[in-house]
């Protein structure tokens, strides 16, 4: 089987209904998967566990970690799934992300202005 547990996939269910969630088991022998809802056509599966065939679910790509949208995304799900010790991990890597914006963005300004010692002269 191509799929690992918790693998972002994408596909359909046998009633037709678009999924994507992440996987929660496999069974290699059936090839069957069982895949967490986080988004559906179909409102009511939503935050449910769905079984589906291996061959029906697309794998998706691992989004970074160091984009800040991916990790406001991800932080979300980690609370409306209650999963406490990920909810920490994931605003503590924002927290190093906002971090080393503020960094940079103080980098620039020194960069970016002069001053000579008399403080008559700015280049800005």
């Amino acid at each position: 089987m191509k799929f690992e547990i918790g693998d972002w996939v994408q596909g359909k269910t046998v009633d037709g209904e678009f999924i994507h969630g992440y996987i929660e088991t496999l069974d290699a022998q059936q090839e069957i998967v069982r895949v967490r809802v986080v988004q559906s056509d179909h409102e009511e599966a939503v935050g449910k566990t769905v079984a589906v065939r291996s061959s029906w679910l697309k794998q998706l790509p691992a989004a970074p970690l160091t984009d800040r949208q991916n990790l406001e995304s991800l932080i979300d799900l980690a609370l409306s799934t209650w999963d406490e010790a990920w909810f920490d991990e994931l605003t503590g890597l924002l927290e190093g992300l906002s971090s080393e914006e503020e960094q940079g963005k103080q980098r620039a300004r020194l960069q970016g202005s002069f001053r000579n010692r008399l403080g008559l002269f700015e280049n800005k």
